[in-house]
């Protein structure tokens, strides 16, 4: 098989990692990167994720991106309010016959219940160019479809599934994305992401997605929200943290079927590690976490620890291990359990000891 040539668009906290993994990479030739950012343009993209040169130069041309012809975009753009600028971003490659991968296009994730303006385009662009398209990452994405569903092959009687991210955001470099959460603002802050469309187009579509894969039909989605505070100032990798400001949020979106709760999506994050002590903490407090939890006969519980670039690594290494199914698959947007089961290649080859 003839490696993939791709293209890397976003260069922040998740595209490097993803960038770092293509460079390299048995099955993929990096062709090309897009970077927003003034200081990166110009710089090998080796250089850019502290690797050695590989004579791929970071640009923000597109056209000259699009000449290209690649096999594929992995597409790491910020997605938070900024949906429509996203779509634009990646339609013309999806028109001109480039698949893209991505873990930012949320609405994709599972697209039937995604919001129509931001679907529906992608979808046109994939008809015109007889493209493909899917949204993997962690969450939405990868422990909430994958990990979940590979899960739910062993069992038996459901009566309910919870899936939660667990994060200490303390170490994160992009207030960009911790603002958008609600931390460093008023506890009776309302949030974007849990009081605006963002949030459904997000995640209570990912609560309908799972239960379209369960052949559960849902009543209503209820959603709650909890802030919790500390005393005083402290310091985080993304800036000055305030005390008796949002710290710890904690989001609790349930769907429920017949008056009672089948699917529990949760997402409890921190700004330090010291706020909302009594709250869910991963397992061995670890910076990251997911805990996936299935009621029924039988019922079972399971638990993941990262660090958070590990977390990062893992959004942006789900969707690129997809590549190669992907550019093999029917044009459309591609839902989480479209694709055959993919999985990394990339085996670090150890000599074998030599024998006396």
């Amino acid at each position: 098989m003839s490696r993939k040539r791709v293209i890397v668009w976003g260069t922040g906290p998740i595209g490097a990692t993803g960038l770092r993994a293509l460079i390299d990479h048995p099955e993929y030739e990096l062709v090309g990167v897009h970077a927003w950012a003034e200081h990166k343009i110009g710089r090998d993209a080796g250089e850019l994720v502290g690797l050695g040169p590989t004579g791929v130069i970071a640009t923000n041309d597109v056209a000259a991106l699009l000449a290209l012809n690649a096999d594929c975009l992995a597409y790491f753009g910020n997605y938070a309010s900024r949906e429509a600028e996203c779509v634009a971003d990646v339609v013309p490659f999806l028109e001109a016959g480039t698949n893209v991968v991505t873990a930012a296009l949320m609405d994709l994730i599972a697209p039937q219940h995604g919001r129509a303006e931001f679907v529906e385009p992608i979808a046109a662009a994939c008809r015109t160019g007889g493209s493909s398209v899917f949204c993997g990452g962690t969450d939405p994405g990868f422990m909430t479809t994958g990990h979940l569903f590979n899960l739910l092959s062993g069992a038996g009687r459901i009566d309910s599934v919870s899936v939660a991210e667990i994060c200490d955001l303390n170490g994160y470099p992009s207030y960009d994305q911790v603002g958008a959460w609600g931390f460093n603002h008023p506890l009776d802050y309302r949030a974007p992401m849990f009081y605006g469309d963002v949030g459904t187009g997000w995640h209570e579509s990912t609560v309908r997605g799972i239960a379209d894969y369960l052949g559960v039909e849902l009543d209503e989605i209820t959603s709650t929200v909890e802030n919790a505070s500390l005393d005083v100032d402290y310091d985080a990798a993304w800036g000055r943290g305030l005390a008796h400001t949002i710290a710890a949020v904690r989001w609790t979106v349930t769907g429920i079927a017949n008056g009672r709760p089948v699917i529990y999506y949760k997402k409890v994050e921190r700004t330090h590690p010291d706020a909302a002590p009594d709250w869910e903490r991963a397992l061995n407090d670890a910076e990251a976490g997911y805990q996936v939890v299935v009621k029924g006969e039988p019922s079972f519980e399971t638990a993941i620890a990262l660090s958070l670039y590990d977390g990062c690594a893992i959004t942006a290494l789900h969707p690129i291990n997809a590549i190669n199914a992907v550019c093999a698959a029917a044009p459309g947007i591609l839902g989480q359990l479209d694709l055959p089961h993919f999985y990394s290649r990339a085996t670090r080859h150890v000599p074998a000891p030599v024998a006396g």
